[in-house]
């Protein structure tokens, strides 16, 4: 069976405010529904961390994530649409160097997949998994091991390969996730996983950062399925909890610099934290 990482994350992403360490508190939410979840929306999806974890361990039925940067769509796309075995050889195969991927990262991809090639490889070799325009390289990284410290071949490759596998549960739309959420907010068996660009660290962080935070609240709060979110702990997102009828929780979390922050979990209500009869226990 193929490995995950302790914490039952399968991304092949190490993304800037990626969800690895959400995984648990999504797995009881999830669980908790009074009915199994038909589908899963991720709508500002990234490395789709959530989507692929539910699928994965049989808590939906299927995941519909979007992501709007051209660059990380090729990557889903590359590997649901039938070139995942390419893409995990090529990165068996590479042998990473400074010069090498300075060399990748300088060219224009000419298909989608040696797009997605280069994505992954940006990502992995980048400070903190940032792929924007601008985002250094990494220098010293864990134990001094450099531009290694994060490029795991063999473990990208499995992952890579075992998200093909699951295919038929996973569907990727390339665009706006206003789009997505819409399309399903009268399903009362859809449930809403939304990690939006924050409304402080986006810029930096994201190609493409800029939402409209007071529409999300609208648009999310009428929808008939369950909705779970995480923000970023300000008094702009507060309020705006409040003025659309949901509760909020501050959460600690830990950066890709192992920096303890505070975020908000923001949900209808937060009855599943502590109930103890879970769906499926």
């Amino acid at each position: 069976m193929p490995r995950r990482s302790r914490n039952g994350f399968l991304s092949p992403f190490r993304y800037p405010g990626g969800k690895s360490w959400f995984v648990k508190s999504t797995r009881k939410w999830l669980k908790s529904q009074p009915s199994r979840p038909k589908v899963l929306i991720e709508p500002f999806a990234g490395g789709a961390g959530i989507s692929l974890a539910a699928v994965w361990e049989n808590l939906v039925d299927q995941a519909v994530f979007a992501e709007i940067d051209r660059n990380v769509a090729a990557t889903w796309k590359t590997i649901l649409n039938g070139e995942a075995k390419w893409l995990a050889s090529e990165i068996i195969s590479f042998r990473i160097s400074r010069k090498r991927v300075e060399k990748v990262l300088a060219r224009t991809p000419t298909t989608r997949r040696r797009r997605a090639f280069r994505c992954l490889l940006w990502n992995r070799t980048s400070r903190g998994g940032v792929i924007t325009k601008g985002a250094g390289l990494i220098r010293e990284g864990e134990d001094g091991n450099g531009l290694s410290s994060r490029w795991y071949p063999e473990t990208l490759a499995e992952r890579i390969e075992t998200i093909s596998s699951l295919k038929a549960k996973l569907m990727f739309v390339q665009g706006n996730g206003f789009n997505l959420i819409c399309k399903y907010l009268s399903q009362k068996r859809a449930v809403f996983f939304i990690d939006p660009p924050y409304t402080k660290a986006a810029r930096r962080l994201y190609s493409h950062w800029e939402i409209d935070h007071e529409k999300l609240f609208e648009t999310v709060s009428r929808a008939k399925g369950a909705i779970l979110m995480t923000y970023d702990d300000t008094s702009e997102i507060r309020n705006l909890a409040k003025k659309y009828g949901f509760q909020f929780k501050r959460i600690s979390m830990q950066t890709t610099h192992h920096e303890n922050k505070r975020e908000l979990m923001i949900s209808k209500d937060f009855s599943w934290l502590n109930n103890k009869k879970i769906r499926g226990k």
